[in-house]
């Protein structure tokens, strides 16, 4: 899975925004044509956001895109599916709503979004809005890259006790003799030991190799 991240950084990605990165962001407005929506474009672009607008939202959002700001309502009302990938976000999202009923109270939460903004459009706290939602973003982006590293680290450290046991009781070998086994193929193929050890765990599953108990 990649992971994307606001492409407002140059520095240290562990480092928060300032406002002085604001200029650098670039923000997608999905809503219809509307006074609100005008509003909220005009002010964007006072406080230097990098502004499009869209509508309905688009299949993808672009790869470019840093901050998405979502008018709930119209997407409720008109039934519109959008696929927004609230697991994997491309993006902040920042939920617009005129007012509380539990379908749009549902709908900012299955969307997972980093911050809601009521209408009227009050300007004061979008700024705020924008650089706290990114800043939490960016962190859930390091975290969920963080857990995806030591799963695979996980998975491959099993992949490799698993094709021990294969080599182990398939060549009446012990544990440190099916490692170097493991390690002079990865070395003669120039690859990695876990790429050999999946190649042998799928070979064993094809074949349908039994694994019965190995020498000590």
């Amino acid at each position: 899975m990649v992971s994307r991240s606001p492409h407002v950084a140059p520095h240290d990605g562990s480092a928060p925004i300032q406002i002085k990165d604001i200029r650098s962001l670039r923000v997608l407005l999905l809503q219809p044509k509307s006074s609100e929506g005008e509003e909220l474009w005009q002010h964007l672009n006072r406080i230097g956001c990098q502004v499009q607008t869209n509508w309905p939202p688009p299949a993808e959002i672009p790869a470019n895109i840093d901050v998405v700001f979502a008018f709930i309502r119209p997407l409720v009302e008109g039934g519109i599916s959008w696929n927004w990938n609230a697991d994997d976000p491309p993006a902040v999202l920042i939920a617009i709503v005129d007012y509380e009923n539990p379908i749009i109270v549902e709908k900012v939460l299955r969307l997972r979004a980093q911050a809601v903004i009521g209408l009227p459009l009050r300007t004061f706290g979008i700024l705020a809005n924008i650089l706290l939602s990114v800043n939490n973003h960016r962190r859930e982006e390091r975290l969920r890259i963080r857990v995806e590293r030591l799963s695979a680290k996980l998975k491959a450290h099993r992949d490799i006790d698993k094709a021990k046991e294969i080599l182990m009781a398939t060549n009446k070998v012990s544990e440190q003799v099916a490692y170097e086994t493991l390690r002079e193929q990865a070395m003669n193929k120039r690859t990695t030991i876990e790429a050999i050890a999946l190649a042998i765990i799928n070979a064993s599953d094809a074949l349908k190799l039994p694994v019965k108990e190995a020498v000590a």
